[in-house]
């Protein structure tokens, strides 16, 4: 019999940078700190979603997660949730244990029930102080869904006009602070399009595991909202100022099996509406027999990820989604170029993006010529390091996706 190995140890704010994690089957401990509450330990922009899926990928791994919160992290933790994402889905783990420093049993269980209750019920703040906040769904064992995207009667998505609204208050804070009313008059609409259809591709697809069944356990999703300053990747040769650009990040996470996993379930499995589509492809063998792992080579996982941006920009693409009505992944990347926005995408071992911020580079873009798509860009993503590559370096394999999308204020 194996001895037992010890439980490993961890800080949440490890988290945030790219960490190697620890093997499947281990008991974990992570530290809170107070280091958490200080926004630049998370690095660059985007840090905290990217957190907050190696959170989600390790909580699915571990054979048990237990959280030692310091006492001051905990205390403003428990009375804003919210406007600290990364703890408040360590809050919503449903397969997790908690001590805070400082207080018994019967005080922890009162204020993480507390706890979760406030960040369930949150509602988005449209002020000119709030700089970072979060939703978050919990899709099981027992819904509970954030009223700002969903219709409470039905448990659906809202529709478009309240998606519209939300936007529009958000905007309008914005405007309060300075930033261009013109500019952003222009960003109300696409922006409200495609928060709807990203959050509606993880309500139709990270619910469930590749036979179907709710996800167990953490089945999460979420949106964070907040203000920051983008660097551009690859500036243009003469473009000049270099300094970083006031955005609004829109980050939408899921717990979900992912691109690949999800193509290939809906490819074996098709959907109620509809039969499962036969792909002639040379990745079909692949497809069919393996889910998402070794014997995936990144080629192929990629290729999926590049049919998924894929669809509805190439008819040539199959979609084994028989009826799907949504606007798609590409449409949202169009509609970023006209915004002058970005989009990054981390997924399995993917992690790509797309920049249009002014004074970046212009890469990838059809042709002005092109009968079909002149100017627009083309369906693929480029390596987060190596920023010219249209052929993302494999990363280490983390559950989920995670989609930015950056808009610019000025």
């Amino acid at each position: 019999m194996a001895p037992t190995q010890p439980p490993l140890s961890l800080s949440l704010i490890d988290l945030a940078s790219a960490i190697t994690l620890p093997e499947i089957g281990r008991d974990i401990v992570i530290a809170v700190s107070d280091a958490c509450l200080d926004r630049e330990r998370f690095g660059h922009a985007g840090a905290e979603g990217l957190a907050i899926q190696r959170l989600i990928t390790l909580a699915h791994a571990a054979a048990s997660l237990r959280f030692i919160w310091a006492s001051a992290v905990a205390n403003q933790v428990i009375a804003t949730p919210s406007v600290h994402p990364l703890a408040a889905v360590v809050l919503c783990l449903t397969n997790a244990t908690h001590v805070f420093e400082g207080m018994d049993e019967a005080a922890t269980s009162e204020n993480l029930t507390s706890t979760r209750n406030k960040i369930l019920s949150y509602r988005l703040v449209t002020d000119l102080f709030t700089d970072c906040q979060a939703l978050v769904c919990v899709d099981a064992p027992r819904p509970s869904l954030p009223h700002d995207l969903y219709d409470a009667p039905t448990r659906r998505l809202r529709p478009e006009a309240d998606f519209e609204s939300l936007v529009d208050d958000l905007v309008l804070a914005q405007q309060s602070a300075g930033f261009s009313a013109q500019r952003l008059s222009k960003l109300r609409m696409a922006l409200s399009v495609i928060l709807r259809e990203l959050l509606e591709n993880t309500d139709d697809h990270a619910k469930t595991d590749a036979e179907g069944k709710a996800l167990s356990p953490n089945s999460l999703r979420g949106l964070l909202v907040k203000r920051i300053f983008e660097t551009r990747r690859h500036p243009e040769h003469g473009a000049g100022s270099s300094a970083p650009i006031p955005c609004l990040e829109f980050t939408i996470f899921d717990s979900g099996i992912g691109y690949y996993d999800s193509y290939r379930r809906q490819l074996l499995r098709g959907q109620a509406r509809g039969a499962p589509v036969e792909v002639g492809d040379r990745q079909v063998d692949t497809i069919r027999a393996h889910a998402l792992g070794p014997a995936v080579s990144p080629d192929v996982e990629y290729a999926i990820v590049l049919k998924c941006m894929g669809r509805h920009s190439d008819k040539a693409i199959p979609d084994p989604r028989p009826g799907h009505r949504g606007m798609g992944l590409y449409e949202v990347l169009r509609a970023l170029k006209e915004m002058r926005g970005l989009l990054e995408v981390r997924t399995g071992r993917v992690h790509g993006f797309r920049s249009f911020l002014e004074g970046e580079l212009r890469a990838q873009l059809e042709p002005q010529d092109s009968p079909t798509r002149p100017g627009m860009p083309r369906a693929t993503l480029l390596d987060v390091d190596h920023r010219l590559s249209t052929r993302p370096a494999p990363r280490d394999m983390v559950r989920g996706t995670v989609v930015r999308v950056v808009v610019p204020l000025a």
